[in-house]
């Protein structure tokens, strides 16, 4: 038998009509794990063969063929902030875990969604271990469906990006944080480790790493002294990356949206630039400020939408910090002021990172979603209630709701607004087509799928076309044509019912690339359209 675990309790549990609280049956912790491990098997029989990968998805596939020979060396170029041949736009953790699932599994370009499905069961069983020491049972299922029921986060998963593993490693950097209490000298390196992982995830983190360490220095002054291991653990985590950085574009910390996120004008990490003449915040504090306020409307307008998307989780959020109000946060247990910090620095972090950038995504949300979940779910089980509402029918009547009702709409809204699609994984007739008539030189595609599906799947050079084509002269255009050896541009087919500016869009890099070189048609091509571009 284990030992019986401390559960701490606000001063408010002592009064006399509030000594109770939800009685939550003890199977629905394994009916937790059933739902949970029946959507993702679910979901990955719907969309094994036609997951919807996006740009990011193949590229970190690309990256994680390169395991074992020459690390972060691509074949897709997305960025021009550099010439060399290696990938700054993303973090390596990634990456790595796809080559390592791949060679454990001998799957393709599967083995992305293999390990973000595994990911979403290693929170599980993390939020689990983390339930279990505040006196939650079963918490790890419920908030991993919970997050589910999230669209944004659930196409994460489906593509094979990112976030499925920074929710683990965000998962496993919050229990390792509560039990510094208990082991400090495991837990507060293990939190270092955890930190360093979920910033090599997504660079973009290392703020809100930042943010909540510092938050966590004021909250426990007294245990300053093991914040000392925690930082070393961090920092030998990151050395490797940084090393990378320093090798090939002399920084330790490389990102090709460095450069976007501190520039006055509004850039995109496709755009051919002269970083040394693009002035930044120094230059022009007030412009770069005014540049971040016009991005506000439009990422209030995307949060807005990805909690219409996710009603349940606006409701689970909504029914967590009216619960809150019955808490006092002088003397509250750590475990609730360590989610609230967390909540604080995530949200601050996201914040940032889509005003300065400018890249507004409702995916970004995704870590801030999961701690409002995880806290909200807490506090429906820990926060003392009136007898009347504490009655076990309630508890299942609450256990059921919050599994079922994130469960139909993630399955169901993902149906019927991202269907399976057959040849996402092949590329179909038109990838058939790009490997058939492949010259030997750098090819280039608008519809960056496209483009940097056939760089993973069979390593051709290929260049995304730039998003400030347009803006660049003639002298300039030609230099990026020879810089980057452009020897075809191809133009995907369109269906027949297409807007007239999607048409538009499609004949757009034509004409642009007309206008500087000479540009012939193909006629190896059948299906799309391709042409030939020669600067004789």
């Amino acid at each position: 038998m284990s030992a019986p675990q401390r559960v701490e309790n606000p001063p408010s549990e002592a009064r006399a009509d509030t000594t109770r609280t939800l009685v939550v049956p003890e199977w629905l912790a394994i009916t937790g794990w059933a739902v949970l491990v029946g959507i993702l098997a679910v979901l990955l029989l719907l969309y094994w063969n036609g997951a919807p990968y996006s740009p990011d998805s193949w590229r970190y596939y690309e990256l994680s063929q390169t395991l074992g020979g020459d690390f972060f060396r691509f074949s897709s170029r997305h960025s021009y902030q550099s010439t060399e041949p290696y990938a700054m736009g993303c973090g390596p953790l990634w990456p790595v875990l796809i080559g390592v699932t791949a060679a454990l599994t001998r799957l393709g370009a599967q083995a992305g969604l293999v390990a973000a499905v595994g990911c979403v069961l290693a929170t599980a069983a993390t939020l689990s271990a983390l339930g279990r020491r505040i006196g939650v049972r079963g918490l790890g299922p419920i908030v991993a469906v919970g997050l589910l029921g999230f669209p944004p986060f659930l196409d994460e998963v489906l593509s094979a990006r990112t976030f499925p593993l920074a929710v683990l490693l965000l998962s496993l950097l919050l229990l390792a944080l509560v039990a510094t209490d208990r082991r400090p000298a495991l837990a507060w390196p293990a939190a270092g480790a955890a930190a360093g992982g979920l910033v090599l995830t997504r660079p973009d983190t290392l703020l809100a790493i930042s943010l909540l360490a510092a938050l966590l220095i004021i909250a426990r002054r007294r245990d300053w002294r093991w914040f000392v291991p925690a930082g070393l653990v961090f920092a030998i985590v990151l050395v490797p990356w940084a090393i990378y950085g320093l090798t090939h574009f002399d920084t330790p910390f490389p990102a090709d949206n460095r450069i976007v996120a501190a520039a006055v004008p509004q850039l995109h990490a496709s755009h051919v630039v002269d970083v040394d003449q693009v002035p930044t915040y120094l230059d022009d504090p007030l412009g770069w400020l005014a540049r971040l306020a016009r991005n506000v409307p439009g990422a209030v307008l995307e949060t807005v939408k990805g909690l219409v998307l996710a009603p349940t989780v606006v409701a689970t959020a909504a029914a967590g910090l009216l619960l809150l109000r019955r808490w006092r946060l002088r003397g509250a247990p750590r475990w609730l002021l360590l989610c609230l910090a967390a909540v604080a620095a995530f949200t601050v972090q996201v914040t940032f990172s889509e005003l300065s950038t400018g890249y507004l995504a409702r995916r970004y949300l995704g870590l801030v979603v999961l701690l409002v979940l995880l806290l909200a779910i807490v506090l429906l089980r820990r926060t003392p209630m009136p007898a009347a509402l504490t009655r076990p029918r309630t508890g299942l009547a609450v256990g059921v709701l919050l599994l079922m009702l994130p469960a139909g709409w993630a399955i169901g809204y993902q149906l019927v607004r991202v269907p399976p699609q057959p040849e996402s994984l092949t590329g179909g007739a038109v990838e058939q087509e790009l490997r058939r008539c492949q010259n030997g030189t750098t090819l280039t595609i608008d519809p960056a799928t496209e483009m940097t599906r056939h760089s993973a799947l069979t390593g051709r050079q290929t260049a995304k076309f730039p998003e400030n084509f347009a803006d660049l002269s003639v002298a300039q255009r030609r230099d990026w044509i020879a810089t980057y050896r452009i020897g075809q541009l191809y133009l995907p087919p369109l269906p027949a019912n297409a807007e007239p500016d999607a048409v538009r869009r499609n004949w757009e890099p034509l004409l642009l690339l007309a206008a500087a070189a000479r540009v012939t048609p193909d006629p190896c091509a059948t299906t799309g359209q391709l042409y030939q571009v020669s600067l004789r």
